[in-house]
């Protein structure tokens, strides 16, 4: 009896303890919150916020697991999505000067509503409308009565051959820049928003930084999930680190890109190889990014040394030069995106007067389920709040549309929003307001008291 006793007392402090390690990973005790919301009290961004509900209300993940930055990229890793849908666009295809062929998908809206605006996605690394991810937003975006163009990046379509030797890269825009120029040629009444996923919205934020007149004709701009500073990242070893497991996610993406490369064997992508003298064995035994890009990334863009690569690509450099709206989305528990790289995001949102910066508690990488208790909905969080936000801007800039600081911008299309400044609270948002000195000048910025931020961090 009394070893029967000690069996099941041993069982149940087993379970116990068992039950307290899942809870803590699964991060069970922690609640679901609004985002933090960093940003100038403008009346344009308040007028956007009171239009965009989701922004100002908790973000609640799945019940089980989706308070788990972890799981929810693994799953986006492994999954993408739940059911993801697969919708039907027309193909565009184009060759470069360097004889690469680009390609980007046009979706039109299936909703009886159109709203007469394209949505032009730069998909994260890798990635193309035939990602999961990508796929799920198409659909949710069409129904919402919104047209997409969506580039597929170099190699990342198995159908598409590679006709030149050269893959993506981080911070390469030609080819994002070649599919804006074909769709405002095909649609030139309709209104422009861009949507970047990770490395696209570096790609994007890039695009726009790099020459300002390319930011006419567009609405806005979303970025999710982005980074920022690559070479930051790489400067401090993130990407080589085993904190939040970070050196399994570059590992899987490592080998995603090996992938690619294998595939290109028998294209103009094999003679880039041997032509420079790559080492090939090399190149498909490393087990980070940042030993590719060391061996073959930077060497292939033009550029002495991978700092010298990671400095041209990252949008920090860039987005102090964009004067569109935007919304900068990120999650506190994205294992990829380190907090430290967060300060240019808040900067950004505290200096300008039409840019939001919201922060979520959950969500990891370009995951953001919700629903259910184990399994998810089909569509996300990231994907309804990225729409609300386009609608939320259609909805400012068509009522009343801001006065522009730039002669060159388009009256329908604004590059900087102007209004008189107004503190009040938005209705569902805990907001507290902090004041930063800039010469002479005092500017209210305010910042929603959900989650704090590290001093670290801002």
């Amino acid at each position: 009896m009394i070893e029967l006793f000690d069996l099941d007392s041993l069982s149940t402090v087993v379970v116990t303890a068992i039950g307290l390690l899942a809870a803590y990973f699964l991060n069970l005790h922690s609640k679901s919150v609004a985002p933090l919301l960093t940003y100038y009290p403008s009346q344009f961004n308040l007028d956007v916020l009171s239009n965009c509900d989701l922004l100002l209300k908790p973000y609640v993940p799945t019940f089980l697991w989706g308070k788990s930055g972890h799981v929810q990229t693994f799953l986006y890793g492994k999954m993408g999505r739940i059911n993801s849908p697969y919708p039907l666009g027309d193909r565009h295809s184009f060759v470069m000067e360097d004889g690469a062929t680009m390609t980007f998908d046009i979706f039109a809206p299936i909703s009886n509503i159109n709203k007469k605006c394209v949505l032009l996605v730069c998909p994260g690394i890798a990635n193309s409308s035939e990602s999961l991810y990508i796929r799920t937003y198409i659909d949710y975006a069409q129904r919402m009565g919104y047209m997409l163009a969506v580039l597929n990046h170099l190699g990342a379509v198995k159908s598409v051959d590679l006709t030149a030797p050269r893959l993506y890269t981080y911070g390469d825009t030609e080819e994002y820049a070649k599919m804006v120029k074909e769709v405002g040629l095909l649609y030139p009444d309709y209104m422009f928003i861009a949507v970047g996923f990770s490395l696209g919205a570096n790609v994007v934020i890039k695009y726009f930084g790099e020459d300002v007149s390319r930011q006419d004709g567009f609405v806005g701009a979303v970025s999710s999930c982005q980074g920022y500073d690559i070479l930051r990242l790489a400067a401090r070893h993130f990407f080589h680190h085993w904190k939040q497991l970070r050196r399994l996610y570059i590992l899987a993406m490592t080998r995603h890109q090996q992938g690619i490369l294998r595939r290109s064997a028998s294209s103009p992508m094999n003679n880039l190889l041997s032509l420079y003298f790559f080492d090939v064995k090399a190149l498909m035994s490393a087990t980070t990014l940042h030993q590719i890009d060391e061996l073959y990334s930077h060497k292939r863009a033009g550029f002495n040394s991978c700092e010298e690569y990671y400095h041209w690509a990252s949008s920090c450099n860039y987005i102090d030069k964009v004067r569109l709206p935007m919304l900068l989305l990120n999650a506190a528990d994205d294992p990829i995106v380190p907090k430290e790289v967060l300060q240019v995001p808040h900067r950004i949102a505290s200096e300008h007067r039409n840019v939001i910066f919201a922060l979520t508690a959950h969500g990891g990488h370009l995951g953001y389920f919700e629903g259910g208790l184990i399994i998810p909905n089909t569509v996300t969080w990231l994907d309804k709040v990225v729409v609300a936000y386009c609608d939320a801007l259609l909805h400012v800039i068509t009522l009343s549309p801001p006065s522009s600081s730039s002669s060159s911008s388009s009256t329908k299309r604004p590059n900087q929003a102007d209004g008189e400044d107004n503190k009040s609270d938005l209705n569902g948002a805990n907001h507290v307001v902090t004041s930063k000195e800039d010469g002479n000048r005092k500017d209210d910025v305010i910042v929603s008291d959900v989650i704090g931020l590290s001093d670290s961090v801002v």
